[in-house]
């Protein structure tokens, strides 16, 4: 255990001074005047011509008031400075060019009183508009990023368990934030910089997952969520993968404090802080807010002034944190409008703005008779130059001194826990000064306790922690014993530690073609009938260098699976006036600008007659016109109750209706989360959304089925994704994920012929075994009254052509309930049998 110091060196004394002369702008106060200059507008594979365009770039920024540069030096996994990890970039000619050009920028910008941030995209692998891969074949694109070698995309984003995504977002490959291996090579990537230049800062972008909404669903993130050893806060998978760029920001900052404390940490982020956690998984507030940034700068690229939507999203920020806001522009919205936006920015105490980019900026002279008449320094840094708590960080190492990944580390005093990465590195930011014990726990080993951490206010304190000899695995009992196998379905059951790890796993005895893998998932027999009513026995083994342990448990075998409908929301449990399971009906932003302003109601209603009482959710919303791309997405995310439940996806979904007038088409939206929850438990914000039950769209807007008002009449419409028409919303068509299991994420109302207002009355929706035989119409397993006057007001007559709910009731599907419809009606009348 070592407490590590401020280690400055000489170099900073002149730049201190230059700073230090003009400390007060023309407003009255320091402030970040910052431009980036990206790796499209200063490398070339002559040198003279690279270091002419970096000398260009900082006296631009000298001569114009500016003070500092965000200089790009790393884009994609490949550098323009030499590195003993990673290949040159393209940019620069792909081979070493015979000189250091991030050396040469540092000097650049210092001799002229410019601070130099080192510009660096973390989470991208590659980059191609023609999607072609690197030319060179030691490029980290070969050892971990390529889709089409599985023994190397273990780094990959995946869209779904088997589909590795090479080319998206901006033509990136995207890299998993959930792969610890990676969390500790892009650290060591930025440390390299930061150990051996005289960087002021480091700057990251691309720091998140791609545009598609959804979290990586590669089997290193999807074992690691599952696993509450790597998930102790039990996440969904949406807050779970942002939680890792959390972790990975903060241990990154751990480290660079712990070599040098003066350097400014910032990132470029999504301008909205309110959606980027569940969008990109990018929470640039809790980044600031637990101590891993120093500066924030979301990237408001667009324009507005005073009182617009440009200056809503600066003060979203600002107000969220305390830590360093410096407003991102673009220089597309022209110079002018450039020059309102700073202005802007003083008012609200935004710490300045940072510009993109170099080559396209053209406002020299308007910034330095107008903005910036006078070179000032960047403001100080309260936590840095007085600081009120401390770090502890250091690496979880087993007896033979190996990495030992996902360790939780606790300290007294504090509820978080932290989690070892690839290379068993873990931090606490933000301590305060004190004497703490630190308690380390693995299944694999005995629990390590760590007395007498003492933490002092400005100081990094390393505290690296050694596990013993590795304890032997035991295997949690399996339940319910004995089992039920379904015939001509294959039995499967995953195996669990209850303590140590398992280096190899083996069935013992069991059925035929019965197998367990290394993960210590049994699979690989499905009985056949003959089977029916017998009792099959299993045993498995798990074995590590220290010992084994075998499970035993029986199977009985069944005819039929068991099932019990699942009553998904009823709305009974909760007061009146309650928003539950829904939003409002413009909540969504995909379809708010569809809506009228009003009504816009989506609450728990006592007063209407419910379908089963004593409540039901009344829904009021009116579209804008009649054009057929008008939709309405009543959806469930992160609900204040009963927020993205968890459906199967090979069961049906039936929901009771009353529209009281007017016409719409219905359709199911079903994110595929790949949800591992139990049915109605929140199964995550992640993945693409399927329709069901629509089988086209009008400019997106789902063509479903056909509900037709009639006042006062509760109509039940049954989604069976295994049946009706799937219909791709950001998903492909086809409903699919690897745990069966995904979420109701909305109800679609398409309008029709009529803009409104609506009023809808929703209640009882239930997950179903299965769809409903002929004649039960209201889906209770009983063939009785109920259904006979549902029959009765839908029986019409020959060629008088039925639809909506009344198409159930026509068994011959003639499109008309008549005679021929009742003697088969009259044949399964009765109790359930």
């Amino acid at each position: 255990m070592r407490a590590i110091g401020n280690r400055r060196n000489a170099g900073r004394f002149f730049i201190a001074l230059v700073a230090g002369a003009c400390s007060v702008t023309a407003f009255g106060q320091a402030e970040f005047r910052a431009m980036w200059i990206s790796r499209f507008e200063w490398p070339s594979a002559t040198p003279s011509v690279a270091q002419s365009n970096l000398d260009n770039a900082m006296q631009d920024l000298a001569d114009n008031h500016f003070n500092a540069a965000v200089l790009q030096v790393r884009g994609q996994a490949d550098t323009l400075y030499p590195s003993p990890y990673e290949v040159w970039s393209p940019l620069i000619g792909g081979t070493d060019p015979g000189w250091d050009p991030l050396a040469y920028a540092v000097n650049a910008a210092h001799s002229r009183g410019i601070e130099l941030h080192a510009y660096i995209n973390t989470h991208t692998c590659w980059q191609s508009g023609s999607a072609t891969p690197p030319a060179n074949p030691s490029h980290l694109f070969y050892q971990h990023c390529n889709a089409a070698n599985p023994a190397a995309r273990d780094w990959l984003h995946h869209d779904n368990p088997t589909n590795p995504v090479q080319f998206s977002e901006s033509d990136y490959v995207w890299i998993a934030p959930g792969a610890p291996a990676f969390q500790a090579y892009i650290r060591q990537q930025i440390l390299h910089v930061v150990e051996n230049y005289d960087v002021d800062g480091i700057h990251y972008d691309r720091i998140r997952t791609p545009w598609s909404n959804q979290p990586s669903f590669d089997p290193i993130s999807l074992a690691r969520f599952n696993d509450p050893q790597s998930n102790p806060d039990g996440l969904d998978f949406t807050a779970w993968t942002a939680d890792q760029i959390t972790r990975n920001v903060r241990d990154i900052y751990a480290a660079i404090m712990a070599e040098k404390p003066w350097i400014k940490v910032s990132a470029a982020v999504f301008n909205n802080p309110t959606t980027a956690p569940t969008a990109q998984h990018q929470d640039g507030l809790a980044w600031a807010n637990t101590g891993g940034l120093d500066i924030c700068v979301p990237m408001i690229y667009f324009s507005g002034g005073q009182n617009s939507t440009w200056d809503t999203r600066l003060q979203l920020w600002l107000n969220g944190t305390s830590r360093h806001v410096v407003a991102g522009q673009i220089t597309s919205v022209g110079s002018s409008m450039l020059i309102d936006q700073i202005n802007v920015t003083r008012l609200r105490g935004g710490e300045g703005n940072n510009v993109f980019s170099w080559t396209s900026f053209t406002g020299w002279g308007q910034y330095t008779a107008q903005v910036y008449q006078q070179p000032v320094a960047t403001p100080a840094i309260s936590w840095k130059d007085n600081p009120t708590t401390g770090i502890i960080l250091g690496r979880v190492i087993d007896g033979g001194g190996a990495a030992v990944v996902d360790t939780q580390i606790t300290r007294n005093g504090s509820a978080y826990t932290a989690l070892s990465t690839g290379d068993g590195f873990y931090s606490f930011l933000l301590v305060p000064p004190g004497t703490y014990t630190l308690t380390a726990s693995h299944p694999a080993h005995s629990p390590q306790n760590v007395a007498n951490v003492v933490v002092a206010a400005g100081q990094v304190t390393e505290v690296d922690i050694q596990f013993g000899a590795v304890l032997p695995p035991v295997i949690a009992d399996v339940a319910p014993d004995p089992a039920t196998a379904v015939v001509d379905q294959e039995y499967t059951v995953q195996l669990s530690l209850a303590q140590g790890t398992a280096d190899d796993w083996d069935l013992v005895s069991g059925p035929p073609g019965a197998s367990v893998d290394g993960s210590g998932f049994v699979s690989g027999w499905t009985p056949s009938p003959a089977d029916d009513g017998q009792m099959f026995d299993f045993v498995v083994e798990a074995s590590n260098t220290a010992g084994s342990d075998q499970e035993s448990w029986t199977v009985q075998v069944s005819a039929t699976a068991p099932c019990d409908k699942f009553d998904l929301a009823d709305f009974d449990a909760y007061a009146a006036g309650q928003s539950v399971l829904f939003n409002l009906p413009r909540f969504s932003g995909s379809t708010s600008n569809d809506l009228a302003l009003s009504p816009n109601v989506a609450e728990v209603d006592a007063a209407a007659a419910p379908f089963s009482p004593p409540n039901a959710m009344r829904v009021e919303w009116q579209y804008v016109d009649t054009d057929p791309q008008r939709w309405m997405r009543l959806t469930t995310f992160n609900g204040a109750q009963i927020p993205n439940p968890t459906i199967p996806l090979d069961r049906p979904l039936r929901v009771r209706l009353r529209l009281d007038g007017g016409a719409l088409l219905v359709s199911l939206g079903i994110r595929e989360t790949g949800a591992s929850a139990e049915l109605g438990e929140d199964g995550g914000t992640g993945g693409t959304i399927e329709w069901v039950g629509a089988d086209s769209d009008v400019n997106g807007a789902p063509q479903g089925k056909l509900l037709e008002g009639a006042a006062g009449v509760w109509q039940t419409l049954i989604f069976d994704p295994l049946s009706d028409p799937i219909h791709g919303f950001t998903g492909d068509g086809n409903l699919v994920t690897a745990t069966g299991l995904g979420v109701l994420e909305h109800l679609g109302f398409a309008v029709l012929d009529s803009p409104g207002p609506f009023t809808l009355h929703i209640d009882d929706i239930d997950v179903l075994c299965g769809l409903p035989d002929y004649g039960d119409f209201n889906g209770d397993a009983d063939i009785l009254f109920a259904d006979y006057e549902f029959f009765n007001d839908c029986m019409q007559g020959p060629d008088v052509s039925v639809a909506g709910d009344c198409l159930a009731a026509d068994d011959n599907l003639d499109t008309d309930v008549d005679m021929g419809d009742f003697v088969e009606f009259q044949r399964v009348f009765g109790p359930a049998r």
